[in-house]
Protein backbone atom coordinates (compact mmCIF):
# COMPACT_ATOMS: atom_id res chain seq x y z
CA UNK A 1 0.00 0.00 0.00
CA UNK A 2 1.21 3.51 -0.75
CA UNK A 3 -0.09 6.93 0.36
CA UNK A 4 1.12 10.10 -1.37
CA UNK A 5 0.64 13.44 0.41
CA UNK A 6 1.20 16.71 -1.45
CA UNK A 7 2.13 19.58 0.90
CA UNK A 8 1.97 23.34 0.38
CA UNK A 9 5.26 25.02 -0.58
CA UNK A 10 6.95 21.63 -1.18
CA UNK A 11 8.01 20.53 -4.64
CA UNK A 12 8.13 16.80 -3.90
CA UNK A 13 5.31 14.89 -2.18
CA UNK A 14 5.73 12.82 0.99
CA UNK A 15 5.33 9.10 0.23
CA UNK A 16 4.48 6.43 2.81
CA UNK A 17 4.85 2.74 1.90
CA UNK A 18 3.78 -0.15 4.12
CA UNK A 19 1.63 -3.23 4.60
CA UNK A 20 -1.17 -1.06 6.01
CA UNK A 21 -1.48 2.73 6.32
CA UNK A 22 -4.08 4.54 8.42
CA UNK A 23 -4.88 8.23 7.92
CA UNK A 24 -6.76 9.54 10.96
CA UNK A 25 -8.11 12.93 12.06
CA UNK A 26 -6.45 14.15 15.26
CA UNK A 27 -6.98 17.35 17.28
CA UNK A 28 -4.48 18.60 19.86
CA UNK A 29 -4.62 22.00 21.58
CA UNK A 30 -7.22 23.21 19.07
CA UNK A 31 -5.05 22.40 16.03
CA UNK A 32 -6.29 19.81 13.53
CA UNK A 33 -3.80 17.24 12.26
CA UNK A 34 -3.81 14.16 10.09
CA UNK A 35 -2.15 11.25 11.86
CA UNK A 36 -0.39 8.91 9.43
CA UNK A 37 0.20 5.43 10.87
CA UNK A 38 2.36 3.19 8.69
CA UNK A 39 2.56 -0.53 9.53
CA UNK A 40 5.43 -2.52 8.02
CA UNK A 41 6.50 -6.07 8.96
CA UNK A 42 4.78 -5.94 12.36
CA UNK A 43 6.12 -2.51 13.37
CA UNK A 44 4.38 0.84 13.17
CA UNK A 45 5.47 4.44 12.78
CA UNK A 46 3.22 7.43 13.39
CA UNK A 47 3.53 11.02 12.19
CA UNK A 48 1.36 14.13 12.60
CA UNK A 49 0.89 16.62 9.74
CA UNK A 50 -0.98 19.91 10.19
CA UNK A 51 -4.15 19.84 8.05
CA UNK A 52 -3.45 23.39 6.83
CA UNK A 53 -0.30 22.16 5.05
CA UNK A 54 -1.99 19.31 3.14
CA UNK A 55 -3.07 19.98 -0.45
CA UNK A 56 -3.98 16.43 -1.55
CA UNK A 57 -3.88 12.85 -0.24
CA UNK A 58 -3.74 10.00 -2.76
CA UNK A 59 -4.07 6.30 -1.92
CA UNK A 60 -2.51 3.68 -4.17
CA UNK A 61 -3.11 0.01 -3.31
CA UNK A 62 -0.93 -2.76 -4.69
CA UNK A 63 -2.69 -5.78 -6.18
Amino acid sequence: MEVIIKLKDKKDPVIYIGDRIDVLDFTMNGTKYKQIRCFKKGFSKSELIDEKLIVKITNKEEN
